[in-house]
């Protein structure tokens, strides 16, 4: 198994998880009794493990704000910062967890984690002033000369970014309605041979005119690493604004392929049916939303009643609404959304996009799971494949750790040709759900 899942956390919990006889409601009993999950203070501990931690930590916020604190504001930040090391808060921002590195003076390497293990991503190298923040803690900044630091910036980078990312909109709405007009004609050429008792093949644009993916991130990335001043940081600003903004581009493009292939199935056009109503079937994202991604997970807001395991799966779990704001770009894509396209559509199985990427010396990119191959042998293939791709894409590896990615572990446990992979992780939730105590 992989190197980073040799962990006492992520051996306990593989170990189990790679036992496929386990049924739904096995899986989920040992979620709640026998994982055991990586927490904030776990990682916190793990980059900074000195015994002051607590103490450097309030330390280092207190310096970073403009005035003294105030005794009620110096007791809330002690009750804040001892939440954080119980797990039973953790911080809500970004900014928050960026502030947080600052005080423990952590690099570059350390804040991907620490942002990592209370979001979706480390730092993103897309996003000018996350770009700024990295800088800075790579030339030993403080929190304070490193928002001095983006404000000066800011004026360099903040027009161009603006108006690359209209350009960017733009062209994803042309290319959608492009895609849309070509789908309607290849119905209609479908419909017409159907007549004359031919065939067509269906338009499935998003694979046969499949792009070279853009890997913005990791270009942008490697760019980034030969800044070493802040001469060095403003021309790398002048050079690469126009490739950046907060959407990770090749996570963009591959939600926007894999959920066409869910609105706009191409099914037989009915006999009875013209193209234009035929190529009218597009499934709203409320469809798509109920049909492929609620798999089983309750709708609303409200968690009263819900244990740990329950509100961890169920946090930021894409709805209608966000996969719509995803979708026109006011949102960045989830690695949760991305994952649970990965399980239904089961894309990262044999997508080719890696050979575009600079990882495409992985051999793992390009393996085929065979009958003959052990199911351990199989998982392993499956597990790296993902994880390059979620690498690529910006995004966190998966973590045994994690329960939602435990989950997404069971379910490539699956047998391939037996079963798809998004319904032995839905089964697993149906029966996780049905324990909710105050519905």
């Amino acid at each position: 198994m992989l190197g980073q899942y040799e962990t006492k956390i992520s051996k306990n919990n593989l170990n189990h998880i790679i036992n496929r006889s386990m049924s739904p409601s096995e899986i989920i009993d040992f979620l709640e009794n026998g994982a055991i999950y990586r927490s904030f203070p776990d990682v916190l501990r793990s980059v900074y493990p000195e015994e002051d931690l607590a103490q450097v930590l309030r330390e280092g916020l207190t310096a970073q704000s403009d005035q003294p604190l105030t005794p009620k504001e110096a007791d809330s930040l002690r009750k804040t910062i001892s939440n954080w090391m119980k797990g039973s808060s953790v911080p809500q921002s970004r900014e928050q967890l960026f502030r947080i590195c600052f005080a423990l003076s952590l690099d570059e390497s350390q804040t991907s984690r620490v942002l990592a293990s209370a979001s979706e991503t480390g730092i993103h190298y897309r996003d000018p002033k996350e770009l700024v923040y990295a800088f800075a803690l790579r030339a030993g900044l403080n929190y304070p000369e490193a928002v001095a630091l983006n404000q000066e910036m800011e004026a360099l980078y903040q027009p161009i970014v603006q108006a690359a990312e209209e350009e960017r909109l733009k062209k994803w709405q042309k290319k959608e309605k492009v895609y849309h007009e070509k789908r309607l004609e290849a119905q209609r050429q479908r419909q017409q041979n159907a007549k004359r008792g031919g065939w067509a093949e269906p338009y499935l644009g998003s694979i046969e005119e499949a792009e070279e993916p853009n890997f913005l991130t990791q270009q942008v990335a490697h760019r980034f690493e030969q800044v070493a001043d802040q001469d060095g940081l403003r021309q790398f600003f002048l050079d690469a604004s126009a490739d950046l903004g907060f959407i990770h581009e090749s996570a963009y493009e591959k939600f926007w392929h894999l959920l066409l292939l869910l609105q706009e199935p191409d099914d037989p056009i009915a006999p009875n049916q013209d193209a234009e109503q035929a190529a009218a079937e597009v499934y709203s994202l409320e469809r798509i939303s109920l049909t492929y991604f609620r798999m089983n997970v309750p709708t609303g807001k409200k968690t009263g009643g819900y244990d740990y395991l329950q509100k961890a799966i169920k946090k930021n779990w894409p709805g209608s609404t966000e996969l719509q704001k995803m979708k026109s770009r006011k949102i960045d894509v989830s690695r949760k959304a991305l994952l649970l396209l990965f399980l239904i559509t089961e894309d990262f199985l044999y997508s080719e996009d890696l050979q575009y990427s600079d990882r495409s010396d992985e051999d793992e990119a390009f393996f085929l799971l065979e009958e003959e191959d052990s199911p351990r042998d199989q998982l392993e293939i499956a597990l790296k494949k993902v994880n390059l791709f979620l690498e690529t894409y910006g995004m966190n590896q998966l973590d045994p750790g994690n329960p939602f990615d435990c989950l997404i572990l069971y379910a490539m446990a699956a047998e391939y040709d037996t079963e798809f992979l998004s319904d032995k992780f839905s089964a697993a939730l149906e029966v996780l759900f049905s324990r909710i105590t105050d519905k």
